[in-house]
């Protein structure tokens, strides 16, 4: 069982051992780090993950206990400087793989793959980040992350991060697709991720895909092509014999053969071999009186109904939620610096907090209670804060962390929706930071 105190003697005994190793990760290894200085490197990389969003020297006050001796903002930036992005990767995958637990459903993890936008400083500009926008608008920089998240258990698996100018979103699902090494896996993905590519990539790697895809209504839908004509509920298999070439014959018989582009990426045809068989099932079921969901999916009828399917796709929702409480429980949003390897360096460590603080929230159960008229759950935000504290922590008595995180606990209220608002985002200055 991932108890607190076990989780916090493994992410100690990796930071440690890195520690022995630290000139791996470090951009000089001959000269960093090789002084024996306050800001060492594993005090420097604990410094990183347990920061919150207020500005760096308050951040480091509250740190060091507001000691006299606290190193300047300027030392801590100088020291971060020296220590790789891969260092924070490292730690992320080797804590990760030291405390997952794998839980299945139907014999199944359930993995989805979706991107979010990270606003970064636009007074440095760089060709990965930036975008020039025509007129009179101002250069506009961010991150785009690429997450795979399990799920059930309420972490992230793995991230890749590009820039926004660079971004990829069908690419990215690919590599962690086949970066994935573990029991077999149900991706589940939103729109966006629809590419036979994508889906090709998962058939592959021997697992299986869930990913809603364009209504038959939109001129840009898949679901239109390979089902032409359809309307209303429907759940039929569909096979295409994918082409490079397009000839008459390809072009007379639609319902049988897809020409690609050379502008659709597929890694798995070439000019010696133009020809690729292509199996899918697709779902259509309704939501509303007049609205419908379509979903692109290789599961099997025999095993997974359409209830089934419905069940999955609605599980997704807990990524978009990961990444609300990695941006504003955990702070991401509250960046402490312009440099976009310390920006890397950032996204990381909240990514390693998050995990590890759902996997102390995860194991803990809530004293039933009667007379309640909800079921409740963990307040995350507020178990971020106890945890982050007491990782910090030198010396002293620690109390029961689990009990005094069951306290703070939050109803349940089911069937409640609100209307989505989508608004621009803009980076949190440092001058808007409380001091």
């Amino acid at each position: 069982m991932n108890s607190y105190k076990h989780l916090k003697n493994v992410f100690n005994y990796n930071l440690n051992k890195m520690a022995e190793f630290c000139s791996i990760f470090c951009e000089n290894p001959e000269k960093d780090f090789t002084r024996d200085r306050k800001l060492n490197f594993e005090t420097t990389m604990r410094n990183v993950i347990c920061m919150e969003s207020g500005s760096l020297k308050d951040e480091l006050l509250k740190l060091n206990d507001f000691s006299i001796d606290t190193p300047s903002a300027s030392a801590f930036v100088q020291a971060r400087s020296k220590i790789k992005v891969d260092a924070f990767k490292t730690l992320f995958d080797r804590f990760n793989m030291k405390t997952h637990i794998n839980k299945l459903w139907k014999g199944y993890r359930l993995i989805a793959i979706d991107g979010s936008e990270l606003p970064i400083d636009n007074t440095v500009y760089d060709k990965d980040t930036t975008l020039f926008s025509k007129g009179d608008f101002k250069p506009y920089s961010a991150f785009h992350l690429n997450a795979s998240y399990d799920l059930l258990e309420c972490t992230f698996d793995n991230l890749i991060i590009q820039g926004q100018a660079k971004m990829d979103e069908n690419d990215a699902f690919c590599q962690l697709v086949d970066r994935y090494n573990g029991p077999k896996a149900i991706f589940i993905a939103d729109r966006g991720f629809e590419s036979y590519n994508g889906f090709e990539h998962v058939v592959k790697s021997g697992n299986k895909y869930l990913i809603r895809v364009r209504d038959i209504d939109s001129k840009t839908s898949i679901t239109k092509s390979l089902v032409p004509l359809s309307h209303g509920e429907f759940d039929v298999d569909v096979f295409r014999m994918l082409t490079l070439k397009q000839t008459k014959m390809t072009k007379a018989c639609p319902q049988l053969y897809k020409f690609l582009s050379n502008k659709s990426r597929f890694d798995f045809m070439s000019k010696d071999n133009p020809w690729y068989e292509f199996n899918c099932r697709i779902v259509r079921f309704k939501i509303t009186d007049d609205t419908y969901e379509c979903i692109i999916t290789n599961l099997d009828r025999n095993e997974f109904s359409i209830d089934d399917i419905k069940g999955l796709y609605n599980k997704r929702w807990g990524i978009e939620t990961s990444f609300r409480e990695v941006k504003y429980a955990l702070g991401l949003n509250a960046l402490h610096s312009k440099k976009r390897k310390l920006i890397q360096q950032e996204i990381y460590a909240r990514l390693i907090l998050y995990n590890f603080c759902q996997r102390v929230v995860q194991v803990i159960k809530i004293p039933k209670k009667e007379r309640r008229k909800y079921i409740y759950q963990i307040n995350f935000t507020r178990s971020c804060h106890i945890i982050r504290h007491y990782l910090t922590k030198k010396g002293g008595k620690i109390p029961p962390i689990e009990h005094l995180i069951a306290k703070e606990i939050l109803p349940i209220r089911p069937d409640r929706t609100y209307a989505r608002h989508i608004k621009p985002k803009t980076v949190v200055y440092f001058n808007y930071r409380y001091d």
